[in-house]
């Protein structure tokens, strides 16, 4: 038998007005956002959240960006030119921003809470409220979700401003 090399075709998302036409955000479209979140994202005070599966939340952009580096075997991997990272709507919305999103994207993002159990026992001492209701990522904000190369991808953004899982 003979082993064919896999050919890697060349990645064609150049530009941001590419990359958002894959967006595709099925957990905001399908899941409840917490009943007592904004709709418009300004949700960033720390506070116990009850149910829903989200709350939807804007990331604090950076007061001056800068270009450092991306992972190119990465972007390969995702079908993403490099050209991508070097696109000033792409850096401005991965800064933050959000203020630049097209269509089909969404100017918030969200964030979800997480449960803490370790082998079936809970853990809420950590939690600023001592009830689980405040486990989170605190400053983890999800901004893009979408079909990127056949397969389902979310995009956030660490240390993105504060959220209500936030632990102060």
């Amino acid at each position: 038998m003979i082993n064919e090399a896999k050919t890697i075709a060349k990645p064609d998302i150049t530009n941001f007005e590419k990359f958002v036409k894959l967006a595709d955000y099925s957990l905001m479209d399908n899941l409840r956002a917490d009943p007592d979140s904004t709709r418009d994202g300004n949700d960033h005070h720390p506070r116990q959240v009850f149910s829903g599966h989200f709350v939807p939340v804007t990331p604090t952009p950076l007061e001056a960006p800068e270009y450092v580096s991306h992972s190119s075997s990465f972007f390969a991997e995702l079908g993403l030119s490099d050209e991508l990272a070097l696109d000033e709507s792409f850096q401005q919305v991965f800064s933050g921003d959000l203020s630049a999103v097209l269509d089909p994207m969404r100017s918030f993002g969200w964030a979800t809470g997480y449960a803490l159990s370790i082998y079936g026992t809970e853990y809420t001492h950590q939690c600023p409220f001592r009830t689980g209701n405040g486990y989170g990522d605190g400053r983890a904000i999800s901004i893009f979700e979408g079909l990127v190369n056949g397969k389902r991808w979310e995009m956030q953004l660490k240390g993105g401003g504060p959220t209500p899982y936030c632990r102060g």
